[in-house]
């Protein structure tokens, strides 16, 4: 996000961070690196969205390691659910892009099978893609911390039709 905006100073950006620490730690390096161009929203992006924006506002959202809630009995908490994905799809501009990614196979299998159940995206992987296909994309802390830890990432791109 910081690198992002950082590179495109005339792009505007929306950050949708639900963890109250993960927030409170991106306010002092928004403000340390002096980017006026963010906006960051503390909540639930299932909330906030219908909230605060117009459907097709977006050119390209990223959903980047969301909690795969590996145990069954904390399945319905799993974010990229089938309504999930349509409810991004919806907030994004007719040729927009999602790009999500994750180093869990399984969970990189489960979002590939609920985005099929959205009419309204293509997979432009087969179906991932790799991490120079994602616009922009600087590998996050957690990806990092999942690299030097030997996994694979699983990168995802849809675009909306």
């Amino acid at each position: 996000l910081l690198d992002l905006a950082e590179a495109l100073p005339d792009k505007k950006f929306v950050a949708i961070e639900i963890g109250k620490k993960r927030f409170h730690k991106l306010v002092p390096r928004i403000e340390k690196r002096g980017l006026k161009n963010i906006l960051l929203i503390g909540g639930d992006a299932r909330i906030v969205l219908p909230r605060e924006f117009s459907e097709q506002t977006f050119e390209k959202i990223y959903v980047l390691f969301p909690d795969p809630w590996p145990k069954k009995r904390h399945a319905l908490k799993r974010l990229l659910q089938t309504e999930f994905i349509a409810l991004l799809t919806r907030y994004l501009k007719p040729g927009g892009d999602l790009f999500m990614a994750t180093d869990v196979a399984w969970y990189a299998d489960w979002v590939v099978e609920n985005c099929k159940q959205v009419p309204e995206i293509n997979n432009m992987g087969a179906p991932f893609v790799t991490s120079e296909e994602l616009f922009g994309y600087a590998p996050t802390f957690f990806e990092q911390k999942w690299r030097s830890e030997g996994r694979k990432i699983y990168y995802m791109r849809y675009k909306r039709i």
